[in-house]
């Protein structure tokens, strides 16, 4: 089964979350108290992720990801309506006791959203609609989540919006969020997602830190948001 590194408080742990509430994949579920800590120590440098950062995901050796697709599957339908199907499977390959049956550590939040949607509808097999998914999770690590997710940070759980040394770089995260909000409310003036018009992983990415930014001055990001959340299968940050 596969083990997520988690933070409750971080979105970008959200996502992975939010993802694998969506594909119905079980998982075992290990808190990890970044403000206390808990990802630098030399265990979990050691013995789970070197860069100390969650979300991180662990693959045990023979992990299948998803049951092959029958010839007439164009992908796997996350809309079929037996809802208590489980579209994934857990395998071992040769012997179990083999020394060399490792673990994989997959770090990177949209890297595992990468590897959980593969062979699914949430990541297109067009060569080009998968570049656009691609596109948007740049996107989002690059010039949307280092200024909503950080300056939520700061402000929502350090209290750092009095202290003067922060001032100014509040104030430039609050403008370059800005920025990354009016792109988002553009781009879905006339799409109902961010591409081919149907749900995918770049949803879940932009998802998961938009829905806590101010989006009262933002009416297709709001309405996006209501759109996500009648996925089936979704999750609140909280969950």
């Amino acid at each position: 089964m596969l083990t997520l590194y988690d933070y409750s408080l971080s979105g970008n742990c959200y996502k992975v979350r939010l993802l694998l509430s969506m594909l119905r994949v079980p998982y075992v579920r290990v808190d990890v108290d970044i403000k206390k800590g808990e990802s630098r120590t030399d265990e979990f440098l050691n013995n789970v992720s070197l860069n100390g950062k969650v979300p991180t995901m662990v693959i045990p050796y023979g992990y299948e990801h998803l049951k092959k697709k029958t010839p007439n599957d164009a992908s796997i339908d996350l809309n079929a309506t037996n809802n208590s199907s489980n579209i994934y499977t857990e395998s071992k390959n040769g012997d179990d006791d083999d020394d060399n049956n490792q673990s994989t550590i997959l770090s990177e939040s949209n890297a595992i959203l990468i590897y959980l949607s593969q062979n699914t509808s949430l990541l297109p097999s067009n060569p080009i609609e998968h570049a656009q998914v691609m596109q948007w999770l740049f996107w989002e690590q690059y010039s949307h989540e280092p200024n909503i997710a950080t300056l939520r940070w700061w402000i929502s759980y350090l209290d750092k919006s009095q202290e003067p040394e922060y001032l100014d770089r509040i104030v430039e995260k609050q403008r370059n969020g800005y920025e990354a909000l009016n792109l988002m409310e553009k781009h879905l003036e006339s799409r109902k997602f961010l591409v081919t018009d149907r749900f995918t992983i770049a949803d879940v990415a932009l998802y998961a830190y938009t829905h806590c930014a101010e989006e009262g001055n933002f009416p297709k990001i709001k309405a996006w948001l209501k759109r996500v959340e009648e996925q089936p299968g979704y999750i609140p940050i909280n969950d």
